[in-house]
């Protein structure tokens, strides 16, 4: 029997009696990581005097590592990429020496005549096996190092967190477009389908469409106001507008309308959006956007979230060009009703007060909410060439 055989750990019995109770004072802990630390010491000089013997060839040690990385549950050695590609680094390597035991023996000897004969085909194939595991090895350590500068990368541009506000708004009073939905979804010629409201709030333009006759349903993250809409019978459920357009069938819709998400989207998703949209729209119906004015958006959330959002209100223009760019025609602009504090009324009889007044007020409040109108072109037509028909005009709403 050897001395590690006789090495008792503290706190056991030596006897075989089992493990008694350790003392509870603070050399204990001290006491296990020394005998731990000389395990350890034991098992190392163990394995380094097997290995010199032969007992552990280079194949035998690879075989207990692919059992070891095939077998560890993930994350128990950290999971770090860096130590699994220094495991494929390793057993990338095929080893043409096969074992064929002693070759005094007859059936070892007819290994070693075998492997000798097939060793000039074996080393053929094994030394191309090399040179492809060496190079696959390689691509792999090139992706890790370009997914390292991609992670750090995207770091970098992670929004900072915004502090204490709620960004993400219900969008602008509706009630101003309302007549210009109602008008546009109900033209001569428009299909007739469906219309989406997303996201819909408390269901105040589906009411609107529903009393034109139009079949609409809308469509919400989830909100209080949501609840109100299902209440008064409405046909609303809680969906993400994403995730609900990518399961719309092609030329399903009638007409879709979106607020709300438009004005806190990054601008990758709101291109997104469009490229969901088009597609869903049958040939002449009616794609709009309601939003909110940036400016006013600026001055209600402050500077802080107005620089840190990850997501701002486009202005009207900007829509305009993203609808004309994905096809869209027959663009219009309706902006809403001015937004800030009511200038005072002059003074009865102070007709210059007042028309000046009027001039002022469009230019420093500014409307507050807009609303774009556009039309996917019927079928026939070169729906990207047909891009920049837009109307000029710009009408005021309400």
């Amino acid at each position: 029997m050897t001395t590690e055989d006789t090495t008792t750990a503290p706190g056991t019995n030596s006897s075989g009696g089992g493990t008694e109770p350790a003392a509870a004072d603070s050399g204990t802990e001290p006491a296990m990581a020394a005998y731990l630390d000389q395990v350890r010491r034991e098992i190392d000089d163990e394995v380094r005097r097997r290995r010199a013997a032969g007992e552990f060839p280079a194949s035998f040690e690879r075989s207990l590592d692919e059992l070891f990385a095939r077998f560890t549950p993930t994350g128990a050695s950290d999971d770090r990429f860096v130590e699994a590609m220094q495991l494929a680094d390793r057993a990338a390597y095929f080893d043409i020496a096969a074992p064929v035991g002693s070759r005094r023996t007859a059936k070892g000897f007819a290994r070693w005549a075998l492997w000798q004969a097939e060793a000039w085909f074996m080393n053929y194939v094994v030394s191309q096996l090399n040179h492809f595991a060496a190079a696959s090895t390689r691509v792999a350590h090139l992706l890790d190092e370009r997914v390292d500068d991609l992670e750090r990368d995207m770091a970098l541009l992670a929004p900072p967190p915004v502090p204490g506000t709620v960004t993400a708004t219900a969008g602008p009073d509706p009630a101003p477009f309302l007549q210009a939905l109602q008008q546009r979804m109900t033209a001569p010629g428009t299909p007739k389908g469906r219309v989406l409201h997303a996201e819909c709030g408390n269901g105040s333009v589906l009411d609107a469409l529903v009393g034109a006759g139009i079949d609409a349903y809308g469509i919400d993250p989830g909100s209080l106001a949501l609840d109100a809409a299902a209440r008064r019978g409405l046909d609303v459920r809680r969906d993400d507008v994403l995730g609900h357009l990518t399961s719309v069938r092609a030329e399903a819709l009638a007409g879709v309308v979106l607020s709300g998400c438009v004005d806190r989207m990054s601008l990758a998703e709101r291109r997104r959006l469009i490229d969901l949209v088009e597609p869903a729209v049958a040939p002449g119906g009616t794609v709009v956007v309601l939003g909110t004015a940036p400016a006013h958006w600026d001055a209600a959330v402050g500077p802080v979230v107005a620089d840190l959002a990850p997501g701002r209100p486009l202005h009207p223009e900007t829509w305009r060009q993203l609808l004309e760019a994905a096809g869209l025609s027959d663009i219009e602009v309706v902006q809403g009703p001015p937004g800030g504090e009511p200038w005072p009324e002059p003074a009865a009889g102070d007709r210059a007060l007042a028309t000046l007044i009027a001039r002022l007020e469009p230019l420093l409040g500014g409307p507050a909410s807009f609303a774009v109108l556009a039309t996917r072109p019927a079928v026939g037509g070169d729906r990207r060439a047909s891009a920049g028909s837009g109307r000029a005009g710009e009408r005021a709403g309400s």
